[in-house]
């Protein structure tokens, strides 16, 4: 019996049907691209489709067809495709093209591929806002997906000057209202440095943080929403003012962190590092634990010693969640599912790639890996590997959009 499940999943795989574009691969398809899901998949998941179908969520198949992520003139976020119901029941028939690249929380590969697919604002966009009924686990679908962190860097540079703290809620009320970077978009060209996202949460391994929230995201997660984590570099990393006009310097603890951090990771568009995983951020926040060392407690981040992260009470660096309620006016959480497996078919042919990229040059992308790995799995469905992508120019950094 079981060899017999085994053989008709794999038979199914094998007659998937593919949009008309994707016949020409020469590799395996089994893994059709994303679409997005339908109204009653949304409804039963505990969203609230009203909200959804609204300007302000910008989702797509209904808004947002051009403008960002979409770059270049007459590009497309979103094409109309009758394949994405029969491939699967519980999409509508709008195929996803922008794919935005993210780094791995757990360990900072630039192996992530997202569909924004549109953003929720409040509490309302899903069903009973804050009154919702739990699940018959106890949950409810805002708890859950409270769970998944999506991490945003939005530039902290205003008017020329870094600003220690965002506007809005998130702001740090012991400094000076002014600057302070906004948290209202989360739109690609507002970055200063890639997205980072915690798709590695599992209940099974542990990595969900504990017995207190028992959920996977590729198995709770069931719309791929995350909440939005927006972190930054506080005034003892990039100065700034008091309440009262004081001016407050960078640590040296900090200037060192961020002298390492740079030196490992790059910099970001603004100039500050970039940060590739949870536990660099930990080591800015002052709060990384032993287990969470790269190599040992004498060479833990940055090439530092763990002894050589800040106090909590003077970080380098903070992080936040936007009200709920939608007092800040920005993305609170996200419908943003991650491809399960972006090889085989999953990334399309016309499908294009969503990173951060270097005003002024062109398209260059901050960080090129993002580009050959999407134009590798674009031209071979698979990852680079040995030989595959390997000096191939169909899969360089350069030669994709």
């Amino acid at each position: 019996m079981k060899h017999t499940v085994i053989f008709l999943l794999a038979l199914a795989a094998s007659l998937i049907i593919l949009p008309s574009e994707l016949t020409a691969q020469t590799f395996p398809v089994f893994n059709p691209p994303p679409c997005d899901f339908s109204d009653n998949f949304y409804t039963t998941n505990g969203f609230d489709v009203s909200h959804l179908n609204t300007a302000a969520a910008g989702r797509f198949g209904n808004f947002r067809q051009t403008g960002p992520p979409a770059f270049l003139p007459n590009q497309v976020n979103w094409v109309n495709d009758t394949s994405c119901s029969p491939n699967d029941p519980i999409k509508r028939n709008v195929r996803i093209l922008a794919t935005t690249g993210a780094y791995k929380d757990s360990d900072g590969a630039p192996t992530e591929f997202l569909s924004i697919i549109a953003f929720l604002l409040n509490q309302n966009f899903f069903t009973g806002g804050a009154h919702a009924t739990p699940n018959v686990r106890g949950f409810t679908t805002q708890s859950i997906v409270g769970n998944f962190e999506a991490y945003a860097a939005p530039t902290q540079m205003v008017g020329g000057v870094l600003a220690p703290t965002p506007c809005g809620t998130l702001h740090d009320r012991s400094l000076a209202a002014n600057p302070c970077f906004p948290v209202t978009s989360v739109a690609t060209p507002n970055l200063r440095h890639d997205w980072r996202v915690s798709s590695n949460r599992n209940a099974i391994d542990g990595s969900s943080n504990g017995p207190t929230t028992p959920f996977g995201y590729f198995c709770d997660d069931l719309t791929g929403s995350w909440i939005v984590t927006y972190f930054w570099y506080t005034q003892f990393s990039v100065g700034g003012f008091d309440t009262h006009g004081n001016r407050i310097n960078p640590t040296p603890t900090c200037q060192n962190i961020l002298a390492a951090a740079s030196a490992q990771n790059g910099n970001s568009l603004d100039g500050t590092p970039i940060i590739h995983t949870g536990s660099e951020l930990h080591f800015l926040e002052g709060v990384a634990q032993a287990s969470e060392c790269v190599v040992s407690t004498s060479n833990c981040m940055f090439g530092l010693p763990l002894s050589a992260q800040p106090p909590p009470t003077s970080p380098c660096g903070n992080e936040g969640n936007l009200d709920v309620g939608g007092a800040d006016g920005g993305a609170v959480w996200l419908i943003c599912p991650t491809i399960l497996d972006p090889r085989n078919g999953a990334i399309a042919q016309d499908a294009f790639l969503d990173v951060v990229r270097i005003p002024g040059t062109g398209g260059r992308k901050l960080d090129p890996r993002f580009a050959g790995n999407f134009a590798c799995l674009q031209a071979t469905g698979q990852f680079p590997s040995g030989s595959v992508c390997q000096g191939s120019p169909s899969a360089t950094a350069s030669s994709i959009p």
